[in-house]
């Protein structure tokens, strides 16, 4: 609330502020182009890099925003791997998206929402709309062969 209301100046959070929450700053800064992933230190995706850096720049407020990559090593980051992390292909997204009973029965209680309505909205809804027409032809192809069979 205190960040939203523009009372924080200078904010050090970890990449999880950056995920799903609008919480727009007028600048990023990295203090890596690396991450502890839980098994090993890797480079930045180009879809991780992309979902923080993008917070930088608030709408309607600010005509640009500012992304900042601190070098505390030595070593600097080549151009490559910092072209490959700022202008990769970002890795394809999949839904994690599961309709639990809980959820079924949390949606029942809250008379706004309903269960189609929330699950119409849904990424993995989108993802299914837009693999529709390629689906489609796939079903016409199948039942073709279908009806040729003895």
């Amino acid at each position: 609330m205190l960040f939203q209301c523009g009372l924080v100046k200078l904010l050090f959070a970890t990449e999880t502020f950056a995920m799903g929450v609008n919480m727009p700053a007028r600048t990023v800064i990295f203090d890596s182009d690396r991450k502890f992933d839980g098994t090993a230190v890797r480079n930045l995706y180009p879809a991780e890099y992309t979902q923080m850096a993008g917070r930088a720049g608030r709408r309607g407020l600010d005509e640009n925003g500012t992304v900042i990559l601190i070098c505390k090593s030595e070593k600097v980051p080549d151009i490559p791997s910092l072209q490959g992390m700022m202008l990769g292909k970002p890795m394809r997204l999949e839904s994690q998206f599961k309709l639990t009973y809980a959820m079924i029965l949390n949606l029942l209680r809250v008379e706004r929402v309903s269960v189609v309505d929330m699950m119409s909205h849904s990424y993995r809804e989108f993802h299914s709309q837009q693999k529709l027409p390629e689906n489609m032809i796939k079903l016409r192809e199948v039942q073709k062969e279908f009806a040729q069979l003895p």
